[in-house]
């Protein structure tokens, strides 16, 4: 527009009394628009993922109202104790229409009224904070969510120290990921924020130009003449340059952006990502392979190994010695790291996952351990692999704080000695770990939970192992505890399991006849079976109790008169109705029934067949000594106890009718 057309145009405007702008008018209307368009648009969205939920659970908040799957979410909140998501009570959403209407109609006055620069300011400002402080304010409520948490909930025990969902990104939360992010109608407020200083950016361009285009155009033939170009120095130097390049003993930075190469590291050189730099192999064999001792690669993604299952190709090869991997997210490679005949290495804080498109069989292993002896392997978190960690002929290492799920083992584990294991997560695999053929293993404070697959699903498989100690652990949740065959197998040789807990587990030791350990302050809660013998007979050579401490078990029906918290009768495990079903599997559907209760009940009053017991612990512990149950076992034990209260309460009034009709004789 001319300033002779812009002229008139003012001059019409004034004839009615209104001082307009005509570029202010426009972007005040067009920045109103956008603002009116929000209010009907989905401002922010919430997606959680969890194994029992595949297809994700979601919430999509507008202005005034959220919508999705509420009613699911709040239900899960419950077991948390979060507060129950009312969209009518939230007074964001109440006060949302009365602050954007305020908003527009101030966009809309000032597009019709003369405003002085300073004026326009104010009212940038003011409508540049509308999206910024609802942005802020949400995460305030999301932290509030997860920190006002109500402490008598069934499962408040998970997040002991509460937890803050964040308003943009990931978030993982017990075994939730949570993905937020604004949706369009954030995007049309902020649009609406920006277009009001339009008219002050192009008119600064204009006079700019005015001004100082003469030069620029002349500097920028003078460079052009005198300066050569270079075509490729925007794009990043490849590594395999940078690390040829570097002195021994180095420290190379790595600018983000993605690297499509296989590198080879054949010095000792620390290597360190800067925002997460992408190494992709494009498919073909290793995506990085350590030569040289002393190597540290840091920060780092690593993916784009070939899929050839007879190479093993790995993300990350080391066949040096003295290497640290940290702090990297290796995805789409067959196998994760590789440590092979090299040892004393570091592999820590990497997130490990497979091509999760292939079936676990035909995954790789996340770590894998081969000859390989003298090595930390801490704090990984490893999903969707073949084994979590693989150890093979590797001693004298130290696997702690790691995390596998949906894996077909968490560990597994042979012919390797001197190795210990503290402070794992196993969990939702399809076995929880194998360990066999192996001497001097520790096993410490490890949780095996939530492996229940058909075909196995146990926590763990301990095979033809010598002295083995295990402390602590949490073995919960499987269908199958611990399965134990040659346990241990060298008749010089212990096994020992002390202060572990067995809960909720369909059967919590499932024993050979060949086992000889020795079991003592242990607890056995909630499971259905709690020793189950295989092999064609009963597991005789176990010991139940050492240094006077048996085992808690939860259906111990003793006393202690000497108030010393050892059961003064022993405990017997195994029943008549446990060797009933093993000669007919079908009867297991009568397990916490009325029928199996008046069964047990019978032959306690009437001992006319007495059951040889699997195990006889001579000091069963009172009261559980070990770790206490999780707010998760808690509620799971609930409705177990109702079923065993109501089947008492059923057989009772059974054994009642039978003796008041006379068909039931002492």
């Amino acid at each position: 527009m001319s300033a002779p057309d812009h002229r008139r145009l003012a001059g019409w405007w004034e004839r009615f009394g209104l001082h307009i702008d005509p570029m202010w008018f426009v972007a005040c209307v067009l920045a109103a628009g956008c603002f009116t368009a929000a209010a009907a648009l989905p401002l922010w969205e919430m997606k959680l993922l969890a194994p029992q939920y595949p297809a994700g659970l979601e919430i999509t908040a507008y202005g005034t109202r959220m919508v999705g799957d509420l009613s699911e979410v709040n239900s899960l909140n419950h077991y948390i104790g979060a507060m129950v998501i009312e969209p009518e009570s939230i007074p964001e959403l109440v006060l949302f229409p009365y602050a954007l209407g305020a908003i527009i109609g101030a966009l809309l006055f000032a597009s019709v009224v003369r405003c002085p620069p300073a004026l326009r300011f104010l009212l940038s400002i003011a409508v540049w904070s509308f999206p910024v402080l609802l942005l802020v304010d949400l995460q305030w409520w999301l932290y509030r969510f997860g920190h006002e948490l109500d402490e008598d909930a069934p499962m408040r025990a998970l997040v002991p120290e509460g937890f803050t969902p964040w308003v943009l990104g990931h978030t993982h939360v017990v075994n939730f990921d949570t993905h937020t992010a604004v949706a369009i109608g954030f995007w049309m407020m902020v649009a609406g924020a920006a277009i009001p200083g339009a008219p002050w950016l192009l008119r600064f361009l204009r006079d700019s130009w005015r001004n100082t285009a003469a030069i620029a155009v002349t500097l920028a033939l003078a460079t052009a003449l005198v300066v050569p170009q270079d075509a490729s120095a925007s794009e990043p130097q490849s590594i395999r340059d940078l690390v040829a390049a570097a002195a021994p003993g180095a420290t190379i930075e790595v600018p983000a952006g993605r690297y499509p190469e296989q590198v080879t590291i054949d010095k000792p050189v620390i290597l360190v990502g800067i925002g997460m730099p992408v190494i992709d192999g494009g498919g073909r064999g290793d995506v990085i392979r350590v030569t040289a001792e002393g190597v540290t690669i840091r920060g780092f993604v690593v993916r784009g190994t070939s899929r050839d299952v007879s190479d093993e190709p790995a993300g990350i090869r080391l066949t040096a010695g003295h290497a640290r991997i940290e702090a990297n997210r290796l995805e789409d490679v067959l196998y994760g790291i590789t440590l092979v005949d090299s040892g004393s290495h570091v592999v820590a804080g990497n997130r490990i996952t497979s091509f999760i498109d292939l079936s676990a069989e035909r995954r790789g292993h996340a770590i894998y351990l081969w000859n390989s002896n003298a090595n930390q392997v801490r704090d990984n978190h490893i999903d969707r692999v073949k084994d979590g960690i693989f150890v093979g002929f590797a001693g004298h290492n130290e696997i702690t704080g790691n995390t596998v799920t949906r894996s077909r083992y968490g560990i597994h584990y042979m012919y390797a000695d001197d190795n210990l294991f503290e402070a794992n997560r196993f969990s939702e695999n399809v076995n929880g770990g194998a360990i066999m053929f192996s001497r001097r293993i520790t096993l410490r404070d490890n949780q095996f939970s939530e492996n229940r697959s058909a075909a196995s699903g146990f926590g763990l498989l301990i095979k033809d192992v010598d002295d083995l100690r295990m402390t602590g652990n949490r073995i919960a949740h499987n269908r199958l505890g611990i399965v134990a065959e040659g346990m241990p197998l060298a008749p010089a040789s212990v096994a020992e399991l002390r202060d572990n807990v067995f809960a909720f587990n369909q059967v919590a030791l499932e024993l050979a006849t060949n086992t000889a350990a020795t079991f003592s302050g242990n607890s056995f809660i909630g499971n259905l079976e709690d020793i189950r013998a295989t092999g064609g007979g009963a597991p005789t050579r176990n010991r139940w109790s050492a240094d006077g401490r048996g085992n808690y078990w939860d259906n111990y029906r003793g006393y202690d008169a000497a108030g010393d918290g050892v059961g003064d009768l022993p405990y017997r495990s195994g029943s008549t109705y446990q060797n009933l079903v093993e000669q007919n599997n079908s009867l297991r559907a009568f397990a916490f029934t009325a029928a199996r209760t008046a069964l047990d009940l019978a032959l306690q009053w009437f001992p006319v067949f007495r059951a040889e017991p699997i195990a006889t612990d001579p000091r069963p512990l009172i009261a559980a000594p070990s770790m206490p149950l999780t707010p998760v076992d808690r509620f799971v034990q609930l409705p177990a106890a109702l079923g065993l209260a109501s089947a008492a309460v059923g057989a009772w009034v059974l054994l009642a009718g039978l003796s008041r009709r006379g068909t039931w004789h002492s």
